[in-house]
């Protein structure tokens, strides 16, 4: 990638790194709770650093450093920021 690409939301800072089939790789840094959402696509997610609670399906996760979460295509879920990290996200956004 010749230009490097941000995607900034409340919380969410990522670096788009790469991208797999129509999906971006991106190198993320989480400071503050995401709110409910849905993706059109599912995601995957491995925690560099830092600790968070996915809320999904009535079903709360805790994971830090080398945990991964998964979310399928059109689930709502949540991210709370126990202590802020980065994440190696691979999706749509």
């Amino acid at each position: 990638m010749s230009e490097e690409t941000r995607i900034e939301a409340p919380g969410f800072r990522g670096r788009i790194t790469g991208r797999l089939g129509d999906m971006l790789v991106i190198d993320a840094e989480v400071e503050a709770d995401i709110p409910s959402h849905a993706g059109e696509t599912a995601e995957f997610a491995i925690v560099v650093s830092g600790r968070f609670e996915l809320s999904m399906n009535g079903t709360t996760l805790s994971c830090g450093p080398g945990d991964h979460l998964v979310v399928e295509a059109g689930v709502e879920h949540a991210i709370r920021v126990i202590e802020p990290g980065r994440l190696v996200l691979i999706g749509k956004m």
